[in-house]
């Protein structure tokens, strides 16, 4: 059986991979993927051009395009990423409920979640810090591994800063929170002097200082992409919670009560994360780091409900169906996907630009002289293998963040550009 689903389970992303195809989806891709191809051709992050994440995403993206320098193999190195995610979730349902048709199930449904979807096979932190975290609370769990699953969330936090919330919350809820904690306090002060010491202190300057001053959202732009993933995470947060309280009221006993632990805080420190879309260019993606956790707690949630009440039985279908269509609505139409979409909002989940579009550009991009930089977006530089002004593929930090004027003013002097 366990073959079984992980054939199924590659099937599906090949699935994906045919409908994704070159679509392009988030501007952080696009930049994460030419700062990766910089990177592999010499340049130095944080010294030759501004990159504002800790080295882990620069360095995955480097060994993937080490194998084969284009889009193909940063996808199918991601894909396997969302593969391991999706493994690991089916292997937390299955010791919550002990339901191995369950636990297949969840697994295979993990991928097709609505934001998880948005993000499918992209190489930004949230892909990759995902299975860390997961895998992190499911080591955590278990007293001769909660050291390993220390420095897994060490290895989610050197993606992404903020991810130091849910690693935290994880190995603070385990009652080996001893271990847990020290191991992620401790690799995380390797990480960081290995940093240091490869790429000097302009890892603490881009990846901290210059994100401090991006400056703030609007109450109204953040409030919007709020509400937006309440909408899409409606459907999972409702069983999660009912089926935490049928714990906490000891309705219901979990088979691993420390995992539900961990999981329970790995979800809700990752729910949090939605807040920091206050900061300027911040967006809904860091719920990819939320969904996994909770769809474990949704799938034990509707299990542990239905076997109660008829009326629960109801509930739990009827979420079922909104989660169904939104998934569907944004499969079958990812240029406007009415029901992924929160009611009232337009294009929240949508692509950037379609296949087509994204062919099209690609071809003028490649139209204009070699010797020039390429002054749109570093999604269409990295397909047509142009570089950006000043090989500097991060445009938002350096309109952004003061501290990077001089990255700016290189950007600024690379001319004449194309188109």
């Amino acid at each position: 059986m366990i073959a079984a689903a992980v054939a199924a389970g590659l099937l599906e992303l090949v699935l994906l991979a045919m409908w994704q195809r070159n679509g392009y989806w988030d501007f952080s891709d696009g930049v994460y993927a030419e700062s990766a191809r910089e990177f592999l051709h010499g340049m130095v992050p944080y010294r030759d051009f501004a990159a504002a994440q800790p080295p882990v995403v620069f360095l995955v993206g480097v060994v993937l395009l080490s194998i084969h320098d284009g889009l193909a193999s940063l996808r199918a190195g991601m894909a396997l990423a969302d593969l391991a995610t999706a493994i690991l979730v089916g292997v937390c349902v299955w010791r919550l409920t002990g339901l191995r048709g369950v636990a297949v199930g969840t697994a295979l449904l993990s991928p097709l979640l609505p934001i998880s979807l948005h993000e499918h096979a992209q190489l930004t932190p949230e892909t990759l810090a995902a299975p860390l975290l997961l895998g992190g609370a499911l080591l955590c769990a278990r007293r001769s591994r909660a050291a390993v699953g220390g420095v897994l969330l060490a290895l989610a936090v050197m993606s992404k800063l903020a991810f130091a919330v849910p690693a935290l919350a994880i190995a603070l809820s385990t009652r080996q929170r001893r271990e847990a904690t020290l191991s992620l306090i401790l690799a995380s002060v390797v990480f960081a002097i290995a940093s240091f010491a490869a790429f000097g202190v302009g890892v603490w300057r881009e990846a901290v200082h210059a994100q401090l001053q991006v400056g703030r959202a609007s109450l109204h732009y953040a409030g919007g992409l709020i509400a937006q993933g309440a909408w899409n995470e409606l459907p999972l947060v409702v069983p999660a919670a009912a089926g935490v309280w049928l714990v906490w009221t000891r309705r219901e006993r979990p088979l691993d009560m420390e995992l539900m632990r961990t999981v329970v805080a790995a979800a809700l420190a990752g729910l949090l994360l939605v807040f920091t879309v206050f900061k300027l260019g911040s967006w809904i993606n860091v719920l990819v780091v939320a969904e996994p956790p909770l769809l474990v707690l949704a799938a034990a949630g509707a299990v542990w409900s239905v076997r109660r009440s008829r009326v629960a039985s109801i509930a739990m279908g009827l979420l079922g169906v909104l989660l169904a269509a939104q998934i569907v609505s944004l499969l079958a139409d990812p240029a406007d996907p009415p029901i992924a979409n929160r009611p009232g909002a337009r294009k929240a989940l949508a692509w950037t630009a379609g296949p087509g579009t994204v062919d099209l550009t690609v071809g003028i991009a490649r139209l204009g002289p070699p010797t020039r930089a390429y002054s749109a977006d570093p999604y269409y530089a990295f397909l047509s293998h142009r570089r950006m002004p000043g090989n500097q593929p991060d445009l938002f930090m350096l309109q952004h963040a003061p501290i990077d004027a001089g990255s700016a003013r290189r950007a600024a002097a690379d001319q004449p550009r194309w188109p």
